[in-house]
């Protein structure tokens, strides 16, 4: 089996993001200095070695999980380094950006009690241990070519084979964060992510997830939730996600 080689590229904040974080003012009043790039983009392109060695064998039984380190800002140059099973991203000057590893022939994790929920009326000002309202949304062949673009990934498979790219599977997980707490700022800063199955198009994408846990991590406070991704009725992505849902700026 071909192994991963190094691949570089340059991180961007993809435009239609609600998120104000990724706004310069925004991000500079809590203490960065800029608009940070979304963990979600910066797991996009992560993939794209893991993709270039295994292909589909990887998008349909692959192995991934990343955590961000360290705020990346647009325009920065990343390498990835894949070794040994590990994954490093770090910025030219040797800041290690995000760290995870990889795989092949992930174990298939429990899949039970993943089911539609019907979305809270409202997003609650804080989440709670239980089911998290569903969320779905129609995967285009158009949706997926302007998120190929916005990213910059350099493989020709996703339009080839008419795949959906795991970071827009990746953005239905955020999405579900989204629709069910009232959110400001936030930051998205880790996903542990099982492929189960090839997303092709077009098809309808939907995403069941439940909180795990809720706290602190320093000042923030912090969600976990565990979700998964179904490509019409087929489980295609199942993720353990994390992220600081209320930011202090103090």
């Amino acid at each position: 089996m071909t192994a991963p080689e190094p691949h570089r590229f340059v991180a961007h904040v993809v435009e239609e993001s609600t998120n104000k974080i990724h706004e310069d003012d925004v991000a500079r009043r809590y203490g960065f200095s800029g608009a940070l790039v979304p963990g979600v983009e910066l797991f996009a392109r992560t993939t794209t070695p893991l993709v270039a060695a295994w292909g589909v064998e990887w998008l349909s039984r692959g192995r991934i999980d990343l955590r961000f380190r360290r705020p990346t800002y647009d325009g920065d140059e990343l390498l990835v380094e894949p070794a040994d099973g590990r994954l490093t991203v770090s910025h030219p000057s040797g800041e290690v950006r995000c760290v995870g590893s990889s795989g092949l022939g992930a174990e298939r994790p429990d899949l039970t009690g993943y089911r539609q929920v019907a979305a809270p009326p409202e997003p609650v000002a804080d989440p709670v241990v239980g089911p998290m309202g569903s969320v779905s949304e129609a995967g285009t062949a158009e949706r997926n070519e302007w998120y190929l673009n916005a990213i910059g990934e350099p493989l020709d498979l996703y339009r080839r084979e008419a795949l959906v790219h795991p970071g827009l599977l990746l953005r239905l997980i955020n999405e579900l964060l989204m629709r069910n707490v009232a959110l400001g700022p936030w930051i998205h800063t880790s996903s542990d992510c099982r492929f189960l199955g090839l997303a092709r198009l077009p098809v309808e994408l939907s995403a069941h997830g439940r909180v795990t846990d809720v706290g602190r991590r320093g000042r923030h406070d912090e969600v976990r939730y565990d979700a998964l991704v179904f490509a019409g009725d087929e489980p295609v992505l199942h993720v353990h996600h994390t992220a600081l849902y209320r930011l202090d700026a103090a």
